[in-house]
């Protein structure tokens, strides 16, 4: 039996829209969208520094004195972090937030 062209004409218009699609799908933008990929950062330290109060014992008592720590991190995560646990234990105050120290400069 001989088909029409009435026939034939929807089966070939949805094989050739499928592979229209197809295509579209193998050229389409990656999940995430094009260049979510950040910036380089320049190789350095984190660092941040931290005034807190430190009592020790003289010969006439009991004494407060102000002493500074720094924080020296390889990144932010981390200084931040350390930032935090100083700032947990009390009686500190941040003097410098964590910010990158390029190194040689």
């Amino acid at each position: 039996m001989k088909q029409s062209s009435t026939t034939l004409l929807p089966a070939s218009l949805a094989t050739l829209c499928l592979g229209l699609a197809l295509a579209g799908a193998a050229v389409a933008a990656p999940p995430g969208g094009i260049g979510t990929t950040p910036a380089p950062q320049p190789a350095g330290n984190w660092q941040a520094r931290v005034k807190y109060l430190h009592p020790h014992s003289g010969p006439d008592g009991r004494y407060l004195t102000w002493s500074y720590a720094d924080i020296v991190a390889s990144s932010q995560e981390n200084c931040d972090y350390q930032l935090q646990s100083w700032y947990n234990s009390g009686n500190t105050v941040v003097v410098e937030y964590c910010h990158l120290v390029p190194f040689g400069g």
